[in-house]
């Protein structure tokens, strides 16, 4: 790279310089030397877009400045620049500009990155040499100055400074969990698990207090139950499952329970089938009974054949109509009753019919006669009617056709003359005439209106009398419906005179049966009792060890054993009873202390999870120590090298090159390069008076001249001082 030059500029109707112009350039060194405005910034202007396509001092405020690089009249011009080889391998050897008003089209020689080095490093315009300590010192905020990037890639600070910021999270825990979204959430996760382990750690207690109270319950309850011959006791020891089996070995109270129920259930059974048995005082005189039934059965036959027969006769004579009709045998006063409301309803039901079928009888004949009346009338209007009602209608309209052309008295018809007949004048004769006929023809029209209104009275009689003769009975309905209604009527006031004759026979019906009921219900005790007494005596002395006979009644007996056995039902319940309550309350214990294992097996888990987790914490506190280890120790590096190369270089280079150029002046300009917050460097300039005092800065101390000075030997130190990349240092007018 260090033998690498630029070789060829060909230049043509650019700015000033008009026609072709070919600069040789391949030289150490190369002076443009001539009065102001013979081109020489020109020529640095071409040789700047022929590298990297653009002026970087006018691109900055816009593009405008590309249409006006043309010479004045000459419609175009180009760039060429060419140098002796590529700066890098691969790289091109030429660049090239065409330009006109109008349009720009650049190909330089260097890339972007490259153009930019050259433009900060490499070309000092003449235009930026009076503002380079001001472009140099201008930091904006949140940014870092070009000065600053300058000295940074002197000294190589830049990768310390990204080692430094990089590890500058491990500094504070808020900029780790940005940094790292999974550390929020172990964070999360710990907390988590230790509000869990806080709640297992409060879940046990109160189980375990659970668990002490249900163990004090069981023992009351297990106080009462005696197996083997002890009562048992649980601790925390006892082994659950060898109590529960020999709890449930001791069920012989749930046989005794049955054995007691069942006993109950027959002694209830006994107790009502004996109180069910009639009275004993209903098998005292059973020939007195029979003897009562006897004559209870004799009086019955006697009313039967009296009164009796007639009421059964009438009773049957209605059901011959109504079968539904209840007959004697079901209760004399029932089926006569019953009978009269039948035939009361069918007789008022005939009656009923008969009077409908008189009353259409009636109005079809008042509905014949206004049919008679109506079709006579209406024969009568036909005749009148059968005149001339039209030719009388047309010969008046033929009438009133000729008067428009009666002119005088003669006829227009028969040319006679009308004044022979002495009797007035024509044309009265004629309207006469056709007055005449026109009342003719309205007495007409009243004739016809009349015979459509006794049509119309015509059709509705005839259609009134058709209704009417269906209401009409028959001969032969008639003549039943008359038998029937009477034989309806006679059988309703037998049957209403029977009335006192059916009380009787209900009132002996019922004496007979009450009769026969008391002797068969004392037969009936009789036989049951044999039966039940057996029973009973074999039921008592198996409850109570004792006879039937040691007690005043077998009511007495009956009711001893029975509250007896309820009794032991009651004691054997309850003891029941406890057991079961005391399973339950074995199987909750069992269960309490299933569920303490199960959480404390879930509180170890989580114990070991927070373990894991505090552990992991341990060793992000490690790293994050390491971190802040190799922070500090790169940012005393980095201290180290500033403070190093910083005395060493950087300054030094400036001084001399100020001193020489400018040997008179007072004030020397210098880098004064403090660490700020977070150990970042940002240069600043400043200025040392020979004595080695510090003063203000170059812009406060020096003149405008030496102030210039200054920002040439400072341009010259930094390119001096950085590594080679481009072997190029144009100037344009530094004197």
């Amino acid at each position: 790279m260090t033998g690498v030059r630029l070789k060829n500029l060909v230049v043509e109707n650019f700015r000033s310089l008009r026609g072709k112009v070919v600069v040789p350039l391949d030289a150490q060194v190369v002076l443009i030397h001539g009065t102001n405005g013979m081109g020489k910034t020109s020529v640095l202007s071409a040789l700047e877009l022929g590298l990297t396509g653009k002026i970087a001092h006018l691109a900055a405020e816009g593009p405008r400045y590309q249409s006006y690089l043309t010479t004045l009249d000459t419609g175009g011009g180009s760039i060429s620049l060419t140098t002796t080889a590529p700066l890098i391998d691969g790289a091109a050897t030429a660049g090239a500009l065409a330009f006109s008003d109008n349009t720009f089209l650049p190909n330089p020689l260097l890339d972007a990155d490259k153009a930019r080095f050259f433009a900060e490093r490499c070309y000092l315009p003449q235009a930026t040499l009076g503002r380079l300590l001001e472009i140099y010192d201008d930091q904006k905020t949140g940014t870092t100055s070009p000065l600053t990037l300058f000295v940074k890639e002197l000294l190589g600070l830049d990768p310390l400074d990204a080692l430094v910021d990089g590890l500058d999270h491990a500094f504070n825990v808020t900029r780790v969990r940005k940094l790292v979204p999974d550390y929020r959430r172990l964070e999360a996760l710990k907390s988590s698990l230790d509000d869990e382990h806080r709640r297992k750690d409060q879940a046990i207690d109160e189980a375990a207090k659970a668990a002490g109270e249900r163990l004090t319950r069981l023992n009351e309850i297990l106080s009462s139950i005696v197996v083997d011959g002890a009562v048992l006791v649980v601790k925390e020891t006892t082994e659950m499952g060898h109590l529960k089996d020999r709890l449930q070995a001791a069920r012989d109270g749930d046989r005794q329970l049955m054995d007691l129920t069942r006993t109950r259930s027959e002694l209830r059974g006994l107790h009502e089938r004996w109180r069910s048995l009639p009275s004993q005082e209903l098998s005292l005189d059973q020939a007195g009974r029979e003897r009562a039934d006897r004559a209870a059965g004799e009086v019955l036959a006697t009313w039967r054949a009296a009164g009796g027969d007639a009421l059964e006769t009438a009773i049957n004579a209605v059901r011959a109509h109504f079968s539904d009709v209840p007959s004697l045998e079901n209760g004399p006063e029932q089926g006569r009753s019953e009978a009269q409301r039948r035939a009361q309803a069918e007789a008022v039901r005939c009656e009923r019919l008969l009077a409908t079928h008189a009353t259409g009888s009636a109005r079809v004949a008042t509905l014949n006669a206004t049919v008679q009346r109506a079709s006579t009338r209406i024969e009568e209007l036909n005749r009148d009617l059968s005149g001339a009602a039209e030719d009388a209608k047309t010969l008046a309209n033929a009438l009133a056709g000729i008067v428009p052309h009666i002119d005088g008295e003669i006829c227009p018809v028969c040319s006679r003359n009308y004044a022979e007949m002495n009797a007035g004048s024509l044309s009265a004769h004629v309207a006469a005439k056709i007055a005449s006929l026109t009342s003719e023809a309205g007495r007409i029209q009243s004739l016809a209106t009349a015979r459509a209104e006794e049509s119309s009275r015509l059709a509705t009689a005839q259609r009134d009398l058709l209704s009417a003769a269906n209401g009409q009975l028959s001969a032969e309905d008639l003549a039943e419906l008359t038998v029937r209604q009477a034989q309806m009527t006679d059988l309703a006031q037998r049957l209403s005179d029977l009335q006192k004759t059916a009380a009787e026979g209900s009132s002996l019906i019922a004496d007979a049966a009450a009769a026969r009921q008391a002797v068969m219900t004392a037969r009936r005790r009789d036989e049951q009792s044999v039966s039940l007494l057996p029973e009973i005596e074999t039921m008592v002395q198996a409850v109570l060890q004792k006879s039937t006979s040691s007690f005043e009644s077998i009511d007495r007996a009956l009711a001893e054993a029975l509250r007896t056995v309820e009794e032991r039902v009651t004691e054997a319940e309850r003891v029941a009873a406890v057991r079961i309550r005391a399973g339950s309350e074995l199987d909750l214990r069992i269960h309490d202390i299933a569920q303490i294992a199960i959480l404390r097996s879930e509180r170890d888990e989580t114990l070991a999870r927070l373990q894991t987790l505090d552990t992991a914490f341990k060793e992000i506190d490690a790293t994050r120590g390491y971190a802040k280890k190799v922070s500090e120790a790169a940012d005393k590096v980095r201290s180290d090298i500033v403070k190093k190369v910083f005395n060493t270089s950087l300054n030094k280079v400036w001084r001399d090159l100020f001193v020489r150029l400018a040997p008179s002046e007072q004030f020397v300009p210098a880098f004064r390069l403090p660490i700020g917050s977070g150990g970042k460097v940002e240069a600043v300039l400043e200025t040392l008076h020979r004595s080695g005092k510090a003063s203000g800065s170059p812009g406060a101390m020096l003149s405008q001249g030496n102030l210039n000075t200054a920002a040439l030997t400072l341009f010259l130190a930094l390119h001096l001082s950085v590594p080679v990349r481009m072997p190029w240092l144009i100037l344009d007018d530094p004197v």
